[in-house]
């Protein structure tokens, strides 16, 4: 897709948008590492994003999004896969986790994470943001925690359930770990891994990077924590740790060294 309000460089590293906590901003940022394509990452706060994307001529304002030099743009962790030609994939699994589990994921710990104002979400979406995203983010927090609420269906009474069928896809992915061992197709490391570790990590919460920072002064309320307790003890998450360990790029945050400064899919 061309872009034509966007100055072309074709030397230039590919541009990563994205918004810091997201799981399939983690996917294709590891995707990225693991295949060693350099890159510059610009984080974006919810909200303020959408017209950083759309002033790039996306058609979607969904995150991540990858900017080439020539102005074309490849959105979404599972394009963005597919452009890196990462091996090893299952497509029936990373659709499940991509459709289903990610999801649920993300609207159970939001569900828990939004309606405590001693959670922390705010900083960690907002950190890494250029200084304008992050006073606009400050600015427009009241606002967008209860869009964010509303867009995900984070209401409080919905949390049990959402736990419980949470519970359900653990279930589903340790009996997989159990039946195929350390890879989920094949031998070797390989897409479906990448795709199911990331994906999972923000209820795993591995203690590498990039994880790590991004999740720095979260501070789980009573309704999670406990929860996260459990959870931790599944195969899946103990899986996803030594994933992490074995499979992971330590690389430095790379926000905006060739480029200036520095909800997904």
């Amino acid at each position: 897709m061309p872009i034509a309000a966007v100055s072309r460089d074709k030397d230039r590293f590919p541009l990563l948008l994205t918004l810091a906590p997201s799981h399939y901003c983690e996917r294709a940022r590891w995707a990225l590492d693991q295949m060693e394509i350099p890159y510059t990452e610009e984080r974006l706060a919810p909200g303020a994003h959408v017209l950083r994307v759309k002033r790039i001529g996306a058609s979607m304002t969904s995150l991540p999004l990858l900017l080439f030099g020539d102005g074309s743009i490849c959105q979404g962790s599972d394009r963005i896969l597919d452009w890196v030609k990462f091996s090893g994939g299952d497509s029936e699994i990373e659709l499940r986790l991509e459709q289903t589990t990610a999801p649920l994921i993300r609207q159970c710990l939001y569900t828990g994470l939004l309606h405590d104002p001693q959670s922390g979400i705010r900083d960690v979406l907002l950190r890494g943001t250029s200084p304008r995203q992050e006073t606009i983010g400050r600015l427009t927090w009241p606002l967008m925690r209860r869009i964010m609420v509303m867009g995900m269906n984070a209401r409080q009474r919905l949390l049990p359930d959402l736990i419980a069928k949470v519970d359900i896809e653990l279930d589903w992915l340790d009996h997989l770990i159990v039946e195929r061992g350390d890879h989920l197709v094949g031998e070797e490391f390989g897409r479906a891994d990448l795709t199911a570790a990331s994906l999972l990590a923000p209820i795993a919460l591995p203690q590498l990077e990039p994880v790590k920072s991004v999740s720095a002064g979260m501070r789980w309320p009573a309704s999670l924590a406990p929860i996260l307790a459990r959870w931790s003890e599944r195969q899946s998450m103990k899986w996803v740790h030594r994933i992490y360990a074995a499979h992971r790029p330590q690389a430095a945050p790379n926000f905006g060294r060739s480029q200036g400064y520095l909800h997904s899919a």
